[in-house]
């Protein structure tokens, strides 16, 4: 069906998804969020099926769904897993006449937002629990995109320091084996100032790469970080 677009500013107006096959209780929902204009859109689904070809979408987004759970083509827990499974990162809000409090505390389990009964309903708290439903859901959103940019982040530094810690065995090798001889080995003048030089060198050597490892770190973990560019001590 085409959104029932009745309010002014659709740029933030959130885009709900109503999924009733009752045309009595589709209107009090559609008259309980008139009462805040310029806030809501809404689209309308009468079966389960109607509301899974629009979820698939691309071409709506919707912010919340309100889900009856006696559809002419699916009912209660089974509906529940349908509409949730394919909806992402949608909250999703139950509006029932059906009061059962395991049933309701057995829904919330499942990944609903927020359990509603429709006696008793009130603009004031349909309004409250869309409103809290979505502004959650965006933070959830914004913490999942959060760890998930860290859990990366940590990736590709553990990579750097695999990588790395295999390039620096080398001089490293080279270098205990160079002291070694020094302390273990009778050497003429002439050897001692050569191995100097060669531990030397191994000494520029792994500076670079611990110059190099902290450039990396740095790139990686992006601006704002805490973590300095590699400055060699050769320099």
């Amino acid at each position: 069906m085409m959104p029932i677009n009745k309010f002014q500013d659709a740029g933030v107006a959130r885009r709900v998804l109503v999924i009733e096959d009752n045309p009595g209780d589709y209107a009090l929902v559609e008259d309980f969020l008139l009462e805040n204009k310029n806030e809501f859109i809404l689209n309308h689904a009468e079966t389960c099926k109607e509301a899974k070809a629009m979820l698939s979408s691309e071409q709506v987004q919707f912010d919340v769904i309100l889900l009856d759970l006696s559809l002419p083509d699916k009912t209660g827990i089974e509906l529940i897993n349908e509409i949730v499974a394919i909806c992402h990162t949608i909250s999703v809000i139950v509006l029932t006449g059906f009061e059962n409090l395991d049933f309701g505390v057995k829904s919330l389990s499942l990944g609903i937002a927020d359990y509603l009964l429709k006696d008793g309903l009130t603009p004031q708290m349909l309004y409250k629990s869309i409103l809290y439903s979505s502004e959650r859901n965006k933070r959830d959103i914004q913490l999942l995109d959060y760890v998930k940019a860290i859990e990366e982040q940590n990736q590709k530094l553990r990579d750097i320091a695999w990588i790395q810690s295999h390039i620096v065995r080398s001089p490293l090798a080279r270098m205990m084996g160079l002291i070694d001889v020094f302390a273990n080995h009778c050497v003429s003048e002439e050897e001692k100032n050569l191995l100097a030089n060669h531990v030397v060198e191994c000494a520029h050597e792994l500076d670079k790469i611990i110059t190099d490892i902290s450039d990396k770190v740095y790139e990686e973990a992006g601006p704002g970080n805490d973590f300095a560019p590699g400055v060699s001590i050769a320099s």
